[in-house]
């Protein structure tokens, strides 16, 4: 009998993935039959909604395996995000295949259940087995062995067993469902509850403003600029100590401030490209590109060199406090102001014409002080629900570390 690494209830057994799983291996390349039907079994595909894409050969770029009911997929690809996709009936109107990036494993039915097997395949003891040993320079594009996939130690109780653990994960998991629903359901209460502090803050373009406050275009009460290309060389950044903005940073700003950033060029990029500069507090968003879509914003804390897909709001702060504009610019749709929809972009004096809503400096900074103290109060809360979140994680792990130990 195979030794494992913890003792198993009565009637239980150590195995090797391989003695109680067959790999499906044959392959086919759509290419070759352009008008035929194929559902495509892809890692998007898993990511999107586990559900195959249906397509032509001619959309399929590469060979495939075939694939039939009864299969659980393990995805090769980047072991630090195990998935496990279980087959159990495939479309019949077309010909069911897979990415070559998952292993197709048909368990043994008179001695392994499918939904044990898929569940099985997603615990951290298992995936801790087979990444030790990957290949791949990266790590979202390390591949495990299939060899040592098949070589991995599992647990395996009787079949009566196996069908009770799985019904037990099952309706622990749905409660665990009901839980995180609940809690995208706060996250999404409490942004709206921010948008509408902001809309209930700033008043709509056109409409009366209190006295002492006026309508104003942006580009009076800052500069409106677009950043530089991007340098082109390792030579620009080797060695770089000057911050160089991405939109890809604005994902990573933090309570909506840029404090760092991936990359950084250094004093040849700026002598030889004479790259724009944007300062401390300003503000800046996609100018180009699917991303103005999102809306997202983001302040500079401090000064940095930006891409030529944003634009850059510079505040006049004799006059404009930035965190005025930047709160208010969260209100405005961009999207309204997108010239090419083919190619969404936006043009600067379409940018530099927003009408703003300017009260003195003093009222400004009251009303920002106020909001401020609804974004902390925010805040708070949105750490309290990661907190949750990662606790709805851990205890995932848990009811699955529990339910392969036999404590279930």
């Amino acid at each position: 009998m195979t030794e494992g690494p913890y003792k198993l209830p009565e009637g239980w057994r150590w195995v090797r993935l391989g003695e109680v799983c067959q790999c499906e291996r044959r392959t086919v390349d759509p290419r070759r039959s352009p008008k035929a039907t194929f559902y495509l079994y892809s890692i998007p595909a898993y990511d999107e909604s586990q559900r195959p894409k249906r397509l032509d050969g001619s959309q399929i770029g590469s060979s495939k395996v075939v694939i039939g009911p009864g299969v659980c997929l393990f995805s090769k690809l980047n072991p630090r995000i195990p998935r496990a996709w279980v087959v159990a009936g495939v479309p019949q109107d077309g010909m069911p295949v897979a990415s070559t990036e998952f292993m197709p494993l048909r368990p043994n039915p008179n001695v392994l259940d499918l939904d044990y097997l898929g569940k099985l395949l997603m615990t951290e003891w298992f995936v801790s087995q087979v990444r030790l040993d990957v290949t791949g320079a990266t790590g979202s594009r390390q591949r495990l062995k299939p060899g040592v996939i098949l070589n991995a130690l599992v647990p395996l109780p009787p079949l009566p067993e196996q069908r009770r653990i799985v019904a037990r994960i099952e309706e622990l998991m749905s409660r665990m469902r009901e839980a995180k629903r609940l809690r995208q359901q706060a996250k999404e209460d409490a942004e709206r509850l921010w948008q509408s502090v902001l809309a209930e803050t700033f008043p709509r373009p056109g409409s009366d403003l209190p006295e002492g406050w006026r309508w104003v275009r942006l580009a009076e009460v800052s500069r409106v600029f677009a950043g530089s290309p991007a340098p082109q060389g390792d030579h620009y950044f080797a060695n770089g100590k000057h911050a160089f903005v991405r939109v890809s940073d604005l994902a990573s700003a933090v309570d909506g401030r840029i404090t760092k950033t991936r990359d950084a060029i250094n004093e040849r990029a700026i002598n030889e490209l004479r790259p724009g500069k944007a300062s401390a507090g300003t503000i800046i968003f996609p100018k180009s590109g699917a991303a103005i879509l999102t809306n997202a914003r983001a302040m500079l804390a401090m000064d940095a060199y930006i891409v030529s897909h944003l634009a850059a709001v510079e505040p006049n702060q004799s006059v404009a406090e930035p965190q005025w504009l930047f709160f208010y610019l969260h209100t405005v749709d961009m999207a309204k102001y997108i010239d090419n929809p083919s190619y969404p972009s936006l043009k600067l004096s379409r940018i530099r014409g927003l009408p703003i809503p300017l009260p003195p400096l003093s009222e400004q900074r009251r009303i920002v002080a106020e909001l401020e103290a609804v974004q902390e109060k925010l805040r708070v809360l949105r750490e309290a629900q990661a907190e949750t979140d990662e606790e709805l994680k851990r205890l995932e792990r848990s009811i699955l570390d529990k339910a392969f130990r036999g404590e279930l």
